[in-house]
């Protein structure tokens, strides 16, 4: 009997521990399927916000074009928007938000031509205006002579070195062979293969060299149609070089700016008249070159591929050829 006892109870524990061992796989499994789906799900989304922002961009053109059209020769930075019943669509940076089919995003729409122009030749102006609010930095002044001088050797036709310049042999050290081009720019990006170039003018928060203006095929577009870089996309860098203004009437600009698309303050509310009037060197009109960035909505956030557009503004009667040109097209 004590034998038949200790075999049911030996029984009893192998039941037991087989029941627990099925109970932490199930567990594990059903912890698994969940990770799973989350994953799935994540990227499912991320697929489709890839659609919802195309869909998006193709819409705000046609925004775009309708506000041209009812509005045209906008000043930018004096459109109150309390008097409409309606959004109105400019190149002044406002933040916009938009329910596509059930997705809320939002997007801003800026100059396309707005940033420094460093295309062509046009990078030794560029390259003097930086120099403008900062005449007592030293440190400064030097970064941008040698700067100035890979620019000359990467853009030349020549292998001649500059000093502090670098040539096909310096580059090749670097593993960064066939450069320099021995031409000009091609692409806006193709400037941060320039060794200290992302240090003078930084990426935005996006990863972006929005800053500088954006260097189209040869041939397709007058980029110099504006002289003068957009208010609306200056940072405090260009602030201070092409305003030439001091870092606190750069900040409190900066402020206004974020107001303005924010809350949409005006600027002449926010700003003195006198610093106001300092801002005569930024250009307060259309180019007719947009860039759109869209992006999920701040106050509802989900996984969201952001889109860039940026493309010539047309009529209400489309596009010419029904064909609309990207300057620039980028999802990250």
């Amino acid at each position: 009997m004590n034998r038949r006892r200790d075999e049911n109870g030996s029984a009893l524990v192998a039941v037991l521990c087989l029941i627990f061992t099925a109970g932490i796989l199930t567990t594990a499994t059903i912890a698994i399927a969940k990770s799973g789906a989350f994953d799935v799900s994540s990227h499912l989304e991320l697929q489709r916000s890839i659609y919802v922002a195309e869909g998006a961009g193709n819409r705000i053109q046609w925004l775009l074009a309708a506000d041209r059209y009812s509005y045209p020769g906008e000043t930018l930075g004096y459109t109150d928007y309390t008097e409409y019943d309606f959004d109105r669509y400019i190149a002044d940076g406002v933040i916009h938000k938009m329910n596509y089919y059930g997705t809320p995003l939002q997007f801003t729409i800026t100059d396309a031509l707005g940033g420094m122009d460093f295309s062509g030749t046009n990078y030794r102006n560029a390259v003097t205006m930086l120099t403008n609010g900062f005449m007592s930095d030293s440190d400064w002044a030097e970064k941008l002579e040698k700067l100035q001088a890979k620019i000359i050797d990467y853009t030349d036709s020549d292998d001649n070195l500059t000093e502090d310049g670098m040539e096909k042999g310096e580059y090749e050290e670097l593993l960064a062979s066939p450069l320099p081009r021995n031409d000009g720019f091609q692409f806006r990006e193709e400037l941060l293969y320039i060794d200290g170039f992302r240090d003078i003018v930084p990426l935005d928060k996006h990863g972006r060299l929005s800053r500088v203006r954006l260097i189209p095929p040869e041939n397709t577009v007058n980029t110099r149609r504006a002289t003068r870089p957009s208010l609306f996309t200056a940072d405090l860098l260009t602030l201070r070089t092409y305003g030439n203004l001091t870092d606190e009437e750069a900040q409190e600009v900066l402020e206004a700016l974020n107001d303005w698309k924010v809350n949409r303050t005006l600027l002449a509310d926010s700003l003195d008249p006198l610093l106001l009037e300092a801002l005569s060197n930024f250009s307060g009109e259309e180019s007719g070159y947009y860039t759109v960035v869209i992006e999920p909505d701040a106050d509802e956030p989900r996984p969201f591929r952001r889109l860039v557009q940026s493309y010539e503004g047309f009529s209400i009667g489309g596009p010419e050829n029904q064909t609309l040109k990207y300057l620039e097209w980028m999802l990250f």
